[in-house]
């Protein structure tokens, strides 16, 4: 551990108060001093000895905030591979917080295994672990650039108690899945998340997921989801979130609150005045949001919950049945009527066959095949037995930005921890990977004035960890975690595209994690400062 001197920055401390001018003394992984005012000539030769410090960082009025805080990432595997973080750090972002969206890779059964192996497989992994607890044990092994807090996913537990069945639980299944959340969150989850879309977590009843939350409740944590629509059908979507919450007694959070339907733009107006009525009842409840107006999910996605049923081998048996293929291509017809298949991206095709395809949108890839846009769909989906990716344009400016602005909104990327090169470098992958939390400053800070530098500091940092229960970093105060970033207001942007993504933004110029320089000048060192923050 080493004492840094940040001198002369601007800081912007994450309560959301205006910035002052200061300086700050970190002494090992901790904040030590904050000095406010200018430190030059004769003040600074009499209140510091700069040669005392083994680093003397010249802010030049730069902005000191504390390091981001990510509230809604896919990083699980993605930290085992490499614990760089690379397109994270880049970004400023010192934690990661995984397991969201219902998914996580663990508890480990049969009915996912096959899945899962295969994924570890493209980054030379192999599955070392059955329960959510080994599987901590197992991330907390690995060297971190980033802190990481994790979440316990529904589908997971689903998945373990009854695999891809459309049906209730029942009594005793219901049971285990709350020995397993119970399990889960004394091994440091910090609450539980849903992803309703997906099977089989889209195969839950509000009832069960009550049940489940009550456990999490009398662990201290929050209920966390990914609503069960998105489009027309938010508002209901929004009203089941919010009875969970109020019927198990815990915090709720919204994942990336948006209407993804052209027909219905606007509804998040709505949606969010719900969450404010909740509020004004004494109830709990934000929400986060990404600064794109694209989606990102599996392809797979795009095919009705009843497909689904028995998991991948059930599926593509469907998509070769005729019957069932015929009922699969009506389905897909209206969502080309609605969205238009010029809408649709194939980002990642795993394997050798299709690779060239990554970036196309199913428009031209239906051209290319002389077929439909929907055939053309069930095809790669076939081929690629179910691994395909997709970024899909399905929101609007206006909603980003009302969601942006909310009171209850924090930043969240919705991605992964990637890098510009090697085994984490596939593919053609949204580009809010590599550019969420610059882009926000530069274009809706600096460029489109949506937000004030301190309004979208505070939503990265200190609301953040007030959320998700972090009271120990996330503002910058003596005796808090030394987890910092440094840059600069007029430079920072995201230079990461839908066509090229896998680009690192520009003006971040340090970051600190435990009071380690992990970027250093703008370039990243090879420093593993993080560590799992498990709940106690």
């Amino acid at each position: 551990m080493s004492d840094i001197l940040i001198k002369n920055a601007r800081i912007v401390d994450g309560t959301g108060s205006p910035w002052f001018a200061g300086s700050i003394i970190v002494s090992g992984d901790k904040i030590e001093e904050i000095i406010p005012g200018q430190l030059t000539g004769e003040r600074n030769n009499k209140q510091l000895n700069e040669k005392k410090f083994d680093r003397v960082i010249e802010a030049d009025s730069r902005v000191l905030a504390p390091g981001f805080i990510d509230i809604h990432t896919h990083s699980d595997l993605k930290l085992l591979t490499d614990g760089r973080a690379a397109s994270k750090i880049s970004q400023g972002v010192t934690t990661e917080v995984i397991g969201n969206c219902g998914y996580s890779p663990a508890p480990v059964t049969e009915a996912g295994r096959e899945m899962l192996e295969e994924e570890l497989a493209d980054y030379n992994l192999e599955l070392s672990w059955e329960s959510y607890p080994e599987f901590l044990d197992q991330l907390e092994k690995c060297d971190l650039a980033v802190n990481v807090v994790p979440l316990i996913g529904q589908g997971a537990l689903r998945k373990a108690v009854a695999g891809y069945e459309d049906r209730p639980l029942t009594a005793e299944e219901l049971n285990r899945a709350g020995e397993l959340t119970a399990a889960a969150l004394e091994a440091g989850a910090r609450g539980l998340s849903t992803g309703l879309i997906y099977p089989p977590s889209s195969y839950s009843s509000t009832e069960e997921l009550i049940e489940l939350s009550r456990i999490v409740a009398d662990h201290g944590g929050i209920y966390t989801s990914h609503l069960r629509e998105e489009g027309c059908g938010l508002i209901s979507a929004v009203g089941e979130a919010v009875r969970i919450g109020r019927e198990a007694g815990l915090p709720v959070h919204i994942s990336h609150h948006k209407v993804s339907d052209r027909e219905c733009w606007g509804l998040v107006a709505g949606s969010l005045r719900i969450l404010e009525t909740a509020r004004e009842r004494g109830q709990d409840i934000t929400c986060d949001v990404y600064p794109y107006t694209a989606t990102s999910t599996g392809l797979p996605a795009l095919l009705p919950d009843w497909a689904h049923e028995g998991g991948r081998p059930k599926l593509l048996e469907r998509i070769k049945n005729q019957p069932d293929r015929n009922r699969l291509l009506d389905s897909l017809e209206e969502v080309g009527e609605n969205r238009g298949w010029h809408s649709i991206i194939v980002s990642s095709l795993p394997g050798d066959r299709y690779t060239h395809l990554e970036g196309s949108r199913i428009s031209e890839i239906a051209e290319s095949w002389n077929i439909s846009g929907s055939e053309a769909v069930l095809k790669i989906l076939q081929d690629q037995e179910l691994r395909a990716g997709m970024i899909g344009f399905a929101m609007c400016e206006q909603d980003l930005a009302t969601v942006l602005t909310s009171r209850l909104s924090l930043i969240g990327s919705d991605g992964s921890a990637l890098a510009a090169e090697g085994i984490l470098a596939q593919g053609k992958p949204h580009p809010r990977n590599f550019g969420t939390f610059p882009r926000v400053l530069g274009r809706y800070v600096r460029e489109r004035g949506v937000l004030k530098l301190e309004e979208a500091v505070h939503k990265m940092t200190g609301k953040t960890a007030t959320r998700l229960g972090l009271f120990d970093r996330g503002l910058i105060r003596p005796g808090l975690a030394a987890d910092l970033v440094l840059f600069d207001p007029d430079e920072v942007q995201d230079k990461a595209t839908f066509t090229e993504p896998h680009q690192y933004p520009d003006g971040i110029h340090e970051v600190l994690v435990a009071g380690e320089p992990v970027i250093n000048e703008g370039e990243q060192r090879e420093v593993f400062p993080g560590r799992l923050l498990r709940q106690e």
